[in-house]
């Protein structure tokens, strides 16, 4: 016996809300660490990148990395979330709970059209490669304070 649409309903909601915390959990994270990295690069550059400061160039390469790979995983759990809410999304069709989404299908091939190379950036990679930058740049600093 299948589930009724109300509880289907109810499990999809939860996905989809479980799915914008991963989203906003990741959002939160990389504010703070950017914000650490940019109070850690002004003591760097006001200490005139003195050798004294090389802990912090690798602290700042550790939560560049941390970060990257925190992305990818709150992706990944986002990611989960979604195909959840697709097979029930699927579940709601079947059950006649939820019209057929042709038009949902119609739109969205007018949005590829209209974005022809920006909808294959999956946003995942920009996020995580902004953490990868981050990490780089603590490289860059670790390097600066190493030939200073």
């Amino acid at each position: 016996m299948s589930q009724p649409p109300d509880a289907t309903l109810a499990f999809w909601d939860e996905h989809r809300q479980q799915l914008r915390q991963s989203e906003t959990q990741r959002s939160v994270l990389t504010n703070f660490l950017l914000l650490i990295t940019s109070g850690v690069s002004s003591f760097i550059i006001q200490q005139k990148f003195a050798e004294r400061t090389l802990p912090l160039t690798v602290l700042i390469v550790g939560v560049g990395l941390y970060g990257a790979l925190a992305a990818a995983k709150y992706h990944e759990r986002a990611e989960y979330h979604l195909m959840q809410a697709r097979a029930l999304t699927h579940t709601l069709e079947k059950t006649g709970a939820l019209a057929d989404d042709s038009q949902l299908n119609e739109f969205r091939d007018a949005h590829y059209r209209k974005y022809p190379w920006l909808h294959r950036i999956r946003l995942h990679w920009l996020w995580t490669g902004l953490h990868l930058a981050i990490a780089v740049y603590g490289i860059v600093l670790t390097i600066l304070v190493l030939v200073h």
